[in-house]
Order: C-alpha cells, then structure tokens, then sequence
C-alpha cells in the first residue's frame, strides 16, 4: 500500500502488564505517547490483552504496527520486525494466551472484510512467564529502541512523528498517574 496523508493508522501496544516482559508492547506505546505528537491519522491503541475484542479496531485501519515481545530463539532484547503475513517461521507466536488471542484475531480479519497490512515490531523476551511489573534489564533497554524504530516506520508510511521538547506526563499502564513501579 502506498502512504498517504489519509491513511488510517493504528499503532498497537499489547501484552499483559502484570507478567514482566510481557507488556513490553503497552510500554512502549506509553513511551511514545510521553514523547511524541502524532497527526490525525494515527491512532495509539492499547491493545492489552483484548484479543478478539480488537478486529473491530483492525478494521478500522488501513495499516496496523503491533508492538509486543515475541520469541525467536535470539538473545533476550533482539529486536524483530516482519509483516504479519511474512512472519519468519522461526518466531513463534503462541508462548502467552493474548499471543494466541492475537492469532486467532488476525486469522479472523480476512473472514470480516479487507485486512489492514500489519507490521510486528517485537522484542525477544526473558521473562513473560512470571509475576512481575517490571521488565527484565535486556528488555527494558530495548525499549528506546523500539520507539524509535516505530517513528521509523510511520515515517516510510509518510507520517512525520513531532518529537516533544519534553516529555509529557502520562498515566502508567495501571491507568493512574506516575511510574510504573
């Protein structure tokens, strides 16, 4: 699909915040909302763990980035891009339920109508099988990574991302105000 000022874009952080490197992909979607505008066209969604409660949110995109931890087999913090339809068989996308959830849903999209084109940004994980709020170190430096390569991706869809002077106070990922921890 060629980029358009127009184009409806959604950028989707998921994962469960409550399992350490699981919610990566929520995470950095707080990140690039504590320090970026977007224009109209683009629409920051958490996607948490609400699986097939997304399609209609997938539908209403021509083009979709998914943000979330996924594994490759790599070093823990490797970070991965590929379109969803050309998904390198080597990542494995059925390690957590909302993984499952998450390829069920797109699995669905082509049965509703016209699929948006889907792009994951991923982060190989350590850890998303254990109680935690936090990520583990690898990850969490990741993160910076990972938001600059979705301002990466929106700008080759021709969406100029505004970089704030400072970054805005946000809500943590529990929805209430201050750090995460």
């Amino acid at each position: 699909m060629q980029p358009t000022a127009s184009q409806r874009i959604v950028v989707m952080g998921v994962g469960n915040v409550l399992l350490s490197d699981e919610g990566v992909g929520v995470r950095v979607l707080r990140e690039l909302r504590a320090r970026y505008d977007f224009p109209a066209n683009v629409r920051l969604v958490d996607g948490g763990v609400l699986g097939l409660s997304l399609t209609g949110t997938f539908m209403d995109a021509d083009q979709v980035i998914v943000i979330d931890a996924v594994r490759g087999g790599d070093e823990p913090g490797t970070i991965y891009r590929f379109a969803w339809e050309a998904k390198p068989e080597h990542v494995q996308y059925k390690d957590s339920l909302h993984q499952i959830d998450l390829m069920e849903t797109m699995a669905l999209l082509p049965l509703v109508g016209d699929p948006p084109s889907v792009l994951v940004v991923g982060v190989e994980y350590e850890d998303i099988d254990n109680w935690g709020l936090t990520l583990t170190p690898k990850v969490e430096r990741a993160v910076p990574h990972l938001v600059e390569l979705v301002v990466q991706e929106l700008a080759a869809l021709g969406v100029a991302a505004q970089k704030l002077e400072t970054p805005r106070e946000v809500g943590n990922v529990f929805g209430g105000p201050g750090t995460d921890s």
